[in-house]
């Protein structure tokens, strides 16, 4: 198991490594698309930009809300990211149980939006950043969906600013351990596993969304088809806040992919070190020696 386990870190490694030299590669190319995209004074759309790279500034209007189709949650933003846990054994070891919330996962959830004539493409609106911790959800809907709201704690038991959708669950529980030793009175150690087993399964879902401050606005780049903004599959939604000229826009591309190629390549080099290490031997003392010969 132990090879096996360091033959996956040298391949993650590998491929990790490999993926930062392949994004230092395609960077030259990547800024010549940039530098021949048309920079738009105002986010019209022109005929002769049809099939061609666009830069355009402007503030995100919403045309339609974030639909968690799972879920079935309204979230009124273009932009969500959805956080997931679920409330589950975390460790037993001789009868000791411990239970917990375990991360099961995230997934970002987008709307419709605009910016100016341009239609936004569901990738270009999942570049938006979604920093801000989302507590306006729908009575009606929890209500629909037998979802209760819950705030959530530290782990030392403190509010936190983040709000759960709680499914199959009463509220946002504490970490929770119980005993099974026989030492523990009959009664207590029943009524502590059936707390647990009545917790064990329970899901929590929360969001982070995109907000976007009054009056921002934001540089995208991406191509015109149609009356949609398109991000294109080879640079990905390019997505910047503030008013950025093509040179700024040039200067940040470059920089964001030049930190997360080494980035990768750095990550990559440790993992597959930890891959290729060696164990240990442990050393054999006279005392050891002795013993054994006996």
């Amino acid at each position: 198991m132990k090879n096996i386990g360091k033959i996956i870190l040298l391949v993650l490694g590998i491929a990790l490594i490999a993926l930062g030299i392949k994004n230092f590669a395609d960077l030259p190319g990547q800024s010549d698309m940039l530098e021949a995209a048309v920079y738009l004074d105002e986010a019209v759309i022109l005929p002769e930009n049809e099939g061609k790279m666009v830069i355009i500034h402007g503030k995100p209007e919403m045309t339609a809300p974030a639909y968690d189709e799972e879920l079935g949650l309204t979230l009124d933003t273009i932009k969500a990211y959805r956080y997931a846990e679920e409330y589950k054994l975390t460790n037993s070891e001789q009868l000791e149980y411990k239970y917990g919330w375990v991360a099961k996962g995230q997934k970002s959830i987008v709307g419709k939006a605009s910016v100016g004539e341009f239609a936004l493409d569901e990738k270009t609106i999942a570049g938006l950043p979604a920093d801000s911790e989302y507590d306006s959800f729908d009575a009606a809907e929890l209500s629909a969906n037998d979802y209760v709201l819950g705030r959530g704690k530290t782990k030392e038991g403190a509010p936190t600013e983040r709000w759960w959708v709680i499914a199959g669950g009463k509220y946002y529980y504490d970490a929770f351990e119980y005993s099974g030793n026989t030492d523990i009175p009959h009664i207590t150690r029943e009524m502590n596993k059936e707390i647990a087993l009545e917790r064990e399964g329970a899901k929590a879902y929360a969001y982070k969304i995109y907000t976007g401050a009054e009056g921002q606005e934001m540089t995208i780049a991406g191509i015109q088809q149609g009356n949609l903004l398109v991000a294109d599959d080879t640079l990905g939604p390019i997505v910047k806040d503030g008013v950025l000229s093509k040179e700024q826009i040039l200067s940040a591309n470059q920089g964001g992919i030049m930190g997360g190629s080494i980035v990768f390549m750095l990550i990559g080099a440790v993992l597959a070190v930890l891959g290729l290490r060696k164990p240990k031997v442990k050393a054999h003392t006279t005392y050891d020696k002795e013993q054994a010969n006996q």
